[in-house]
């Protein structure tokens, strides 16, 4: 096995755990709100598997399942910032969920209706908008925070496609596409085991 890949991977394991990622306190706008689906694995790791599952099925689904994902997200952001509460376990257990099935998406690839993805997409659009919203509140420029996270969402979706476009092209990249799907489930159900 590659040493590069083992450190990734070693990384991942000894990685925070995703209640320590969500620090509601002392944001101020844009880069703040940009910053938090990169710097939270749970997040980016989600974020990248919408984009690759949407390159894997093609065709429409390259702009529609993304799309979806931002706009649930953006409803789930404004029933977070409503909720207005400082206990959010059902979110980070929905958010953790998300990696666990995207990455086996991922890895079984095209195996899942289409349709059954999208309500996927639209359900953890939802848990990741109430996460981001819920920190809405503390950013001393919510609206910039918002734009933030759509943008930083939509750009890690985007790096996702690419990923899932260049990976299945030949077979060998392919192969490595899938593990790396299976290692994203593996590390959603080291942060599941962590919180219960």
């Amino acid at each position: 096995m590659n040493k590069k890949l083992i450190i990734f991977l070693i990384s991942l394991l000894t990685f925070p755990l995703p209640t320590l990622a969500h620090d509601i306190m002392g944001k101020v706008g844009f880069y703040d709100g940009l910053s938090h689906p990169v710097l939270g694995l749970d997040h980016l790791l989600a974020m990248i598997s919408v984009g690759i599952i949407s390159a894997q099925i093609g065709g429409r689904a390259i702009w529609t399942v993304p799309s979806i994902f931002v706009i649930l997200m953006t409803i789930g952001g404004l029933f977070g910032f409503l909720l207005i509460i400082q206990e959010f376990y059902f979110v980070e257990i929905g958010i953790i969920f998300s990696v666990i099935l995207l990455g086996i998406g991922i890895s079984i690839e095209n195996k899942i209706p289409t349709k059954l993805i999208m309500i996927f997409v639209a359900t953890f659009g939802l848990f990741h908008g109430i996460a981001h919203g819920l920190e809405v509140p503390a950013a001393a420029n919510p609206i910039l925070f918002v734009f933030g996270f759509i943008i930083g969402t939509t750009t890690l979706h985007l790096l996702g496609v690419v990923i899932g476009h260049v990976s299945i092209k030949n077979n060998i990249s392919l192969i490595l596409l899938r593990l790396t799907g299976v290692s994203f489930a593996v590390y959603g159900i080291y942060l599941l085991n962590q919180i219960f």
